[in-house]
C-alpha cells in the first residue's frame, strides 16, 4: 500500500471536524507507523473523538489493521466516537477485514461511527460502510463490493464509477450515503455539527445546549398562518419544524435525496438533541413506500441506541398501494418501521398535523406501538382511510348494486360525516391521541413532555436480541 500519509481530502475532514490543536496521533505513518493509515484523538466541541484515516491506495497490511483495531479499543474503553476516512481499495486478506468487521459491529450501539469517504471505498472496504450509524461522502467518491469489469460481463453493460458506485447513486437510489459534501472540509464540518447531537457512548447523554425556557413564550402565530386549511394540502414541512425547534434554521437531514416522502434528522427543542422523523406532505401526500419506511425505522433505532428522543410528525396519505412482488417488499418495510417504534425505549413524541390514515397511522409513532405522549392539531385527521376514498368505495359499490349516484350536495355530505368521525376530538376519545393542541402552542408542550420524560426508563426482557423482520 502507498507508505505515505492520508491525501488532501482526508486531512480536510480532520482539520474541520477537530478543535484546533487537539488532534494526537496514535499511530502515524510520518512517525515511522504503519504504512497508509493515521489514526489518532481529538475534541470536537471539547468532547473527545477517536479518528482513522487512510492513504489513497491498495488494502492496508496487517500492521495498519492493527493500528485501527487499536483505535476502536481505545474509543471503546474510553466511550468515544470513531470517525473513518476511507479512500483505499482492492482485494485484502480475510484475516484483515474479517477483524475490522468484527471491531466495527463490537461497537455498534456502544458509541456513534462515522464513516466518511473521501475516495474509493471498494471490495471488501465497502462492506464496511453499512455497518456505521452515518456515511458521508465526497462529490467524488465511490463505492462498490464488484469489479467494474466484472460486473459489465455479468450486466452486459459498461459502468463508469459514478453508475457502480458514486456518492450521487448511493445518496438517491441506494440511501447508503447520509450525505454528500462537495469536499473533505464541507464533510468535516458536516460530522462535527452531526456529533454535537449526539452523546458521546450509549452510557452519556445528548448534550444539552443553554437557551431561554420555553415555557414563557407567546404562542407562535405565525405557524398557525403557514397551514393551509385544506388538510389534503401540501406545505413545508420543514417551515414547520423550524418553528417547532430553538432556531429557524432548518433540520441537519440525513439521507435528504433518498425516500423524499418522510424526513429524517435532527433539531434541538429547549437546548436538547432531538431526532425528527416527519412525513412530507408535499412529496406525494407524504406517502410512505418501502424505501421511505426503511429509511425512517432505521433512523428511529439510531437514536434509540444513543438516547435521543424522537419526534414524530404525521400528515400523511398513508402507504402507497404495492403488490407484494413489487421491488422492496411493503409489507417487510412497514413491519421493519412499527417494530422500531416499538422497541424504542427513548421518549416518543408524536404529533398528528394532518391527515393520519391507513397502516400508517398505527406505523408511525402510535400511542400503541409505544409512543409516549401523541397530541394532535385540530385540523388533524384520522381513521382507517382517507374520507374521499372511503366515500368512493361505498358508492362504487352502490353503483354497481343498480343504485343511483349521489349528487354533489350528498357526496359532500357523506364526506363531511366520515371526516367528522375521523376527526382528533373523536381520536382522542378512542384512546389514539392524548390531547388536540394549537399549532403555536406546540412547541410548548413538546419542551413539557420532553421534561417530564427526561428520566424514562424502560426495563428490557431478558433475551439475546430481537429477530429484526429484515
Amino acid at each position: 500500500m502507498n507508505g505515505g500519509p492520508p491525501g488532501g481530502e482526508a486531512v480536510a475532514v480532520l482539520a474541520a471536524l477537530f478543535d484546533p490543536g487537539s488532534f494526537a496521533p496514535l499511530s502515524d505513518p510520518a512517525a515511522g507507523g504503519p504504512p497508509g493509515v493515521l489514526t489518532g484523538c481529538g475534541t470536537v466541541a471539547g468532547r473527545g473523538v477517536c479518528a482513522i484515516a487512510q492513504a489513497p491506495g491498495a488494502v492496508p497490511e496487517p500492521a495498519a489493521v492493527d493500528a485501527e483495531l487499536r483505535a476502536r479499543a481505545l474509543a471503546a474503553r474510553t466511550g468515544r466516537p470513531v470517525v473513518t476516512v476511507h479512500d483505499a481499495t482492492g482485494a485484502g486478506t480475510a484475516r484483515g477485514f474479517g477483524e475490522l468487521v468484527r471491531g466495527a459491529v463490537a461497537l455498534s450501539g456502544v458509541v456513534p461511527q462515522v464513516a466518511v469517504v473521501t475516495g474509493a471505498a471498494d471490495a471488501e472496504r465497502a462492506l464496511l460502510l453499512p455497518l456505521a450509524d452515518v456515511v458521508v461522502a465526497t462529490a467524488g467518491a465511490r463505492s462498490a463490493l464488484a469489479d467494474p469489469a466484472a460486473a459489465a460481463v455479468v450486466t452486459g453493460r459498461e459502468r463508469d464509477a459514478a453508475g457502480l458506485g458514486g456518492a450521487q447513486l448511493h445518496a438517491s437510489a441506494t440511501g447508503r450515503a447520509a450525505h454528500v459534501a462537495a469536499g473533505g472540509a464541507e464533510a468535516g464540518a458536516f460530522v462535527r455539527e452531526l456529533l454535537g447531537h449526539l452523546p458521546s457512548s450509549n452510557l452519556a447523554t445528548p448534550p444539552r445546549l443553554p437557551v431561554e425556557p420555553v415555557a414563557g413564550e407567546e404562542p407562535d402565530d405565525e405557524l398557525e398562518a403557514l397551514l393551509p386549511v385544506d388538510p389534503a394540502a401540501p406545505y413545508d414541512v420543514r417551515e414547520v419544524l423550524a418553528h417547532l425547534a430553538d432556531d429557524e434554521d432548518a433540520p441537519l437531514e440525513l439521507h435528504a435525496r433518498h425516500a423524499g416522502g418522510v424526513l429524517t434528522g435532527f433539531t434541538r427543542l429547549d437546548g436538547r438533541s432531538l431526532g425528527v422523523v416527519a412525513t412530507d406532505p408535499a412529496v406525494a401526500g407524504g406517502s410512505l413506500d418501502a424505501a421511505a419506511a426503511a429509511k425512517a425505522a432505521r433512523f428511529v433505532r439510531f437514536c434509540d441506541a444513543f438516547g435521543v428522543p424522537v419526534l414524530t410528525l404525521v400528515d400523511t396519505a398513508g402507504f402507497v398501494p404495492a403488490g407484494e412482488d413489487d421491488p422492496g417488499s411493503p409489507t417487510a418495510a412497514a413491519a421493519q418501521l412499527v417494530y422500531a417504534y416499538a422497541e424504542a425505549s427513548v421518549p416518543l413524541l408524536t404529533v398528528v398535523t394532518g391527515r393520519a390514515h391507513g397502516a400508517a397511522l398505527l406505523a408511525l409513532g402510535s400511542r400503541h406501538v409505544g409512543a409516549d405522549v401523541v397530541l394532535a392539531w385540530p385540523r388533524a385527521r384520522l381513521g382507517a382511510r382517507d374520507a374521499v376514498a372511503e366515500v368512493a368505495g361505498e358508492v362504487a359499490q352502490e353503483v354497481a348494486g343498480g343504485g343511483a349516484r349521489p349528487g354533489t350536495g350528498e357526496w359532500a355530505q357523506r364526506v363531511a360525516r366520515r371526516e367528522a368521525l375521523a376527526s382528533p376530538g373523536a381520536a382522542v376519545r378512542a384512546g389514539d391521541v392524548d390531547a388536540v393542541v394549537e399549532p403555536g402552542r406546540t412547541r410548548a408542550h413538546l419542551a413539557r413532555w420532553l421534561e417530564a420524560l427526561e428520566r424514562k426508563a424502560v426495563t428490557p426482557p431478558a433475551r439475546r436480541h430481537g429477530n429484526l423482520p429484515l
